[in-house]
């Protein structure tokens, strides 16, 4: 039993350090608003031990608008653009370690309509090989996805949306400045009052004593 129990202890440690890496291109964040300015945030693994990533494109979505870019030191970026003038495709180029990863990052408008936005890439290998993330959820390659969502938070990353956290943040200011200027007035404490007003009193009976005696002498 031992010997049984030892053998099945073996095995599973060979079944994991043989399996397959279960990492992959994930996207931040998951849901978003419809209309709004986004930063999304790509994280890619290197996935493969023996060589180091070296391109990752990304396929832009329909009605997905990048207008900025975040690039990472030591990776060139590249655009394509399609018939009508839109970003079809974002290409970086450089040089990812076996054990690393890298982010990339930029700025988007969202759809208009709720629905998921499916970002599909391809990371390039230094011996060519790829590896193409475009399968749905429960595939081994799958895509990114950001689910557009009503109910989700507005973002209005860099300002160029209309309301949104940035727009909700300058207006509840002053207000905010004005209840608390107001609150210090209608807060004030009775009894601080109170020994104050006494005080003052008691002042005006001590002159009017001296007076009285400096005239009597």
């Amino acid at each position: 039993m031992k010997r049984l129990i030892g053998s099945l202890v073996a095995l599973a440690m060979w079944a994991g350090l043989t399996a397959p890496s279960q990492a992959h291109v994930q996207v931040t964040p998951l849901t978003a608003a419809p209309g709004d300015a986004v930063r999304f945030v790509f994280l890619v693994p290197n996935e493969r031990d023996d060589e180091s990533t070296v391109e990752v494109s990304l396929q832009i979505p329909n009605d997905v608008d990048p207008f900025s870019f975040d690039d990472p030191p030591g990776w060139r970026r590249t655009l394509s653009r399609a018939s009508d003038g839109s970003i079809d495709v974002v290409r970086w180029r450089g040089r990812l370690r076996s054990d690393g990863f890298t982010e990339f990052a930029f700025l988007a408008s969202t759809p208009d309509r709720e629905g998921p936005i499916v970002w599909r890439s391809t990371q390039t290998y230094a011996d060519g090989k790829k590896t193409a993330w475009v399968g749905p959820p429960e595939s081994d390659e799958p895509a990114a996805v950001t689910q557009v969502d009503g109910d989700a938070p507005r973002r209005n990353a860099g300002g160029e949306g209309e309301g949104g956290v940035g727009a909700e943040v300058a207006t509840d200011a002053p207000a905010t400045a004005t209840a608390t200027a107001s609150g210090d007035d209608d807060n004030r404490d009775p009894l601080a009052i109170t020994l104050g007003a006494g005080g003052l009193a008691l002042g005006a009976v001590a002159l009017f004593v001296a007076l009285r005696r400096r005239g009597a002498g």
